[in-house]
């Protein structure tokens, strides 16, 4: 599990504040001595400080870190980019990112030419986790597109470039849903193989646990799998 605390955000991040996180803040700005020697003191301009504080806007976060403290997020309802995007909603800091979510980046997210994240997977169900595990920092935007039965998964440029390059240690589960297998009594992702007896981890593809269900010869499992599809089958089968 990763950690970014509030004061580890990039220098370009901004953060929304709450309609109380402004009032302390800006008191603790006249406390200081008011805008003017605030600005002075901090090298901010004068006239864009007066902005800030006449406007309901993102504010940049080294500013309220330096008002506030550098850990104290208390009243941040949004941290975002310093473009237009979106970023994340009522954010948990510290974030915990998960290794298992980074995991799944390294293996299914490509970033296009406007470096645009998206998470690629053959499953709504590997999808579904990869929401979830988002929503973990906070709540984030995404977008959701299905093409010739594969499903892409966008997300904010923010939130990629503030968790892409931190250190994990790799999940097992999630690198055999993203690309390994199940076959011969053994689970394999990459050069990594684990008897199927002992693995006691949670896979979230619907298809390599089947598999693994079969491996195991576990009947009950395998009928309530076959069950679930085909109550599927017949929902659609109604709705058409």
């Amino acid at each position: 599990m990763s950690v970014i605390e509030f004061s580890e955000l990039p220098e370009d991040a901004r953060v929304k504040l709450s309609e109380q996180g402004q009032k302390e803040l800006w008191h603790r700005v006249d406390e200081f001595g008011g805008v003017k020697s605030l600005a002075e003191a901090f090298d901010y301009s004068t006239s864009k400080m007066y902005g800030w504080k006449s406007k309901d806007i993102a504010l940049p976060a080294r500013f309220v870190q330096q008002v506030m403290g550098g850990n104290n997020a208390e009243g941040v309802v949004m941290v975002k980019g310093g473009s237009t995007g979106s970023g994340i909603r009522d954010p948990d800091f510290p974030l915990q990112v998960s290794d298992e979510l980074l995991t799944r980046v390294e293996e299914s997210v490509k970033v296009n030419n406007e470096g645009t994240p998206k998470y690629f997977a053959d499953e709504k169900s590997l999808v579904d986790r990869f929401d979830q595990l988002l929503d973990q920092m906070g709540r984030i935007e995404t977008r959701l597109y299905s093409r010739n039965a594969r499903f892409e998964l966008g997300y904010p440029k923010f939130v990629h470039d503030l968790i892409k390059d931190l250190e994990f240690e790799e999940s097992i589960p999630a690198r055999v849903d993203e690309s390994g297998s199940v076959e011969g009594g053994e689970l394999k992702a990459g050069d990594e193989t684990i008897p199927v007896e002992e693995f006691n981890g949670r896979l979230y593809s619907r298809e390599k646990r089947f598999e693994l269900a079969l491996e195991r010869e576990e009947s009950d499992k395998i009928a309530e799998m076959m069950s679930e599809e085909a109550g599927k089958v017949n929902r659609l089968v109604r709705n058409d």
